[in-house]
């Protein structure tokens, strides 16, 4: 029989887990405080279980689908960790973002590969596998609890994927994320970012009070849809009509990622047309500089150039900012993840 894992099951479900190892029902709240607020990857370390439960618990569970095959360490602090799933090997990548004030974000991924097709993503050259279970996206957040030195205060899901691709599995593991016998963290420190799935967005954003980020990178129809093949289906009309109920109806902001790209989407005339874009709709605006890659077409836009939108957009009463590119010297910045392999400087532990 195969070992089910324990990060995929719900936490009303580690009752009936409990059950069937022939442990009292008070074990399910042993069990998940273990894994979510003790962050243990062994059920052998549960050690207010009794030897045999435990030893009952290991002949049909463990901890993690995942586990970490290699980590990447850039100069700015940044940590690439590259995770392999134990049911087929695929590779998956999560990024640990240290700030300086001792808080630390974990960019997470949600599918092996992406179908959006972004041409500005390296994640799209990998073409699509599969969606992860809701056991390897939140396995990726308690491996990097585990091996980070400041407290995981923030969440994004904005690594490899378009999360409402696989809205089951995301949303299982916000669940985990904000529920207190989970890893009870606040819902306004999770942010999950999309390219504009419409019907999936409203209902996410209807069944959960996380922050939400979209990636716009254009101001007109023409450009996007050179830039992001879903905007033939999802253009910006239909993006904004969505924005203005949403920000109406749930009196939350909403943040939108603008990848900037040299002569191609970050000219004057596309800063003022994105500003008309913007008006009645209380958004923020993170300015992404586009981190180049091997075989892209495109290029980083002149520093002075984001400087001038920076300037532009704060002055017409928007929040802005100019996202730093954390990780580009190990390819963990936006854009750049595509589950490399072990490689030069790589090493295994977190």
């Amino acid at each position: 029989m195969m070992k089910r894992f324990l990060t995929d099951l719900s936490l009303d479900s580690l009752k009936g887990l409990a059950e069937e190892a022939g442990l009292k029902p008070f074990a399910a709240a042993q069990i998940a405080q273990w894994i979510y607020q003790k962050h243990t990857d062994s059920v052998d370390a549960m050690t207010n279980i009794s030897r045999d439960g435990r030893s009952r618990l290991n002949a049909i569970c463990e901890v993690d689908p995942i586990e970490v095959d290699a980590v990447h360490g850039s100069s700015d602090g940044t940590r690439k960790l590259l995770c392999r799933a134990k049911s087929d090997g695929a590779i998956v990548e999560c990024v640990l973002i240290p700030a300086g004030d001792g808080r630390t974000t974990v960019c997470i991924s949600t599918q092996v590969g992406c179908l959006m097709g972004c041409a500005f993503c390296r994640t799209g050259s990998m073409g699509f596998t599969r969606n992860l279970t809701q056991g390897e996206i939140v396995s990726q957040l308690l491996i990097a609890m585990r091996g980070s030195e400041n407290p995981v205060t923030n969440v994004v899901l904005m690594g490899m994927g378009e999360p409402l691709e696989n809205y089951d599995g995301v949303a299982g593991a916000i669940r985990i994320f904000c529920d207190d016998s989970g890893l009870a963290m606040s819902r306004r420190r999770i942010t999950l970012s999309t390219c504009g799935l419409i019907p999936e967005l409203d209902r996410f954003s209807r069944e959960f009070d996380v922050k939400i980020a979209i990636s716009l990178n254009a101001s007109s129809d023409d450009v996007r849809n050179r830039l992001m093949p879903i905007n033939k289906k999802y253009p910006i009309a239909k993006i904004m009509d969505f924005c203005h109920g949403y920000t109406k109806r749930s009196r939350h902001r909403i943040t939108f990622e603008y990848v900037m790209l040299g002569g191609v989407n970050d000219s004057e005339s596309d800063a003022k047309r994105l500003v008309s874009l913007l008006k009645g709709v209380d958004a923020k605006i993170n300015l992404i500089p586009f981190n180049p890659f091997e075989g892209s077409q495109f290029r980083s836009p002149d520093s002075s150039t984001v400087e001038w939108w920076s300037e532009y957009l704060y002055n017409c009463g928007i929040q802005t900012n100019i996202r730093a590119s954390r990780g580009r010297d190990i390819m963990a910045a936006c854009g750049q993840l595509a589950a490399d392999r072990l490689s030069k400087g790589g090493k295994k532990n977190v």
